[in-house]
């Protein structure tokens, strides 16, 4: 593996403690006559006050107005009810809506994470729910995941039943799911890891109301951290966690998920239950036709915030880009176009609780703005109060990305940042 990186300076959490130097460009440089580059700006507006572990989010229009609502699982550390918010007045307010109290069996809800997507094909948001007691009190236990029918076209989501589906059970506490039609068929497969056995598995979409487990890998030192993209660049979506890449062999699924390390660094770790805990994100930043991977450490230390690229990804060598590496606990990685001037930005954030737990006493949210060629980067401060398991999309209806920001795993306040205006500044450059 090559890399690239910025020169180290200092003890890893020196930009956590001292947040103002975030404002300074790495990997920048100055030039006389340099055209300026977007920087937006961020208004909080409060979900709600008395959130309790609301860890698993999702993203989705539920009822079908053209906003994005909020998905999410509560009371997730002991397991809860699902339940969602719909977005209303432009993104200025949010109702809380219930999907189920308790699973089919009677039991709680709980989960690592939450995916939301349109399951049965009927052209509405669906969502996924996980029978578990919960991480905290048993994180052994199996799980039993469902999907949840959203009432329309014919009822209300806001008031009527979402009615349950079995998909299938995993061995332990799911702590990372993605939904995506690995097959090719139309329909949305699950692929879900667990901490506990370090269990990859995948359930194929035979229709709604049955499904198939297709795979369950023990992948060495698999823990948190999961996305899906065309990483091979062959039209099939691929999933990256804790820095290995497993292919998707297409086909009905069955075939060898060939599993090939991206950087060992982040599942070689030993220790207590913080090892190898990662947040991933895939997206084709180069336009190469193939995603790049990006990586941070979710609850350590001496981690940069980096992506990944490869002229071959099956064979290597993976090139590691740094864009810090003065971050702790960066729980929260996303990479969108937040500027809109058609280069993908990377947002990273420090979850508040734990850094808080390994010294820290600011908690910097970045925003990585690309000035066109995913090597120079502009860093934008948006808050030093921290953000766990952040969501962008556009929750007001303006077209601009927003930002669902509860700043860490225990915080009663979770609230959208919207996306305002994009002021102007210089150093950058802005796309022809």
């Amino acid at each position: 593996m090559r890399r690239r990186r910025v020169p180290r300076t200092g003890d890893p959490l020196r930009s956590v403690r001292f947040a103002a130097a975030l404002l300074i460009g790495i990997g920048t440089s100055s030039s006389t006559g340099a055209q300026e580059l977007s920087r937006p700006t961020w208004e909080g507006r409060t979900i709600g006050t008395a959130a309790v572990l609301w860890w698993a989010r999702a993203l989705g229009d539920v009822n079908g107005d053209g906003l994005n609502d909020i998905l999410l699982q509560d009371n997730n550390g002991h397991g809860g009810a699902l339940r969602w918010y719909e977005t209303q007045a432009d993104g200025s307010a949010w109702s809380p809506c219930l999907i189920a109290r308790q699973a089919p069996d009677g039991g709680p809800f709980a989960a690592g994470a939450l995916d939301a997507a349109d399951i049965d094909m009927d052209g509405d948001v669906d969502t996924l729910g996980f029978a578990h007691p919960g991480e905290w009190k048993q994180a052994d236990a199996p799980t039993e995941i469902y999907w949840y029918q959203n009432p329309l076209p014919d009822g209300d989501p806001t008031r009527d039943a979402w009615l349950p589906h079995h998909i299938g059970r995993t061995p332990a506490f799911v702590k990372d799911v993605k939904l995506a039609d690995f097959d090719g068929d139309g329909c949305q497969d699950v692929v879900a890891i667990t901490f506990e056995g370090h269990h990859f598995l995948v359930f194929r979409q035979e229709s709604p109301a049955h499904w198939t487990l297709v795979q369950d890998l023990a992948i060495e030192n698999l823990h948190e951290g999961l996305d899906v993209g065309d990483i091979d660049g062959n039209g099939r979506p691929d999933v990256a966690t804790n820095g290995y890449w497993v292919e998707n062999p297409g086909g009905d699924l069955t075939g060898t998920w060939q599993v090939r390390t991206i950087d060992a660094k982040w599942h070689n770790q030993t220790g207590d239950w913080s090892r190898n805990a990662t947040k991933v994100f895939c997206r084709d930043v180069n336009a190469d036709g193939r995603a790049e991977v990006f990586l941070s450490h979710s609850e350590r230390s001496g981690y940069p915030v980096a992506w990944y690229s490869s002229d071959d990804p099956r064979s290597g060598p993976w090139v590691e880009h740094v864009l810090t590496d003065q971050l702790a606990a960066v729980h929260t990685l996303q990479v969108f176009d937040l500027n809109a001037d058609g280069h993908y930005d990377v947002l990273a954030g420090v979850n508040a609780g734990r850094a808080r737990a390994l010294g820290a006493t600011e908690f910097p949210v970045v925003v990585w703005l690309n000035r066109g060629d995913n090597l120079r980067w502009v860093e934008s401060l948006i808050t030093t109060g921290g953000i766990y398991n952040g969501q962008v999309g556009d929750l007001t209806g303006d077209g601009r990305p927003d930002i669902v920001r509860l700043p860490s795993h225990d915080a009663a306040c979770c609230e959208v940042l919207v996306n305002q205006a994009a002021e102007r500044f210089p150093g950058g450059s802005t796309p022809e």
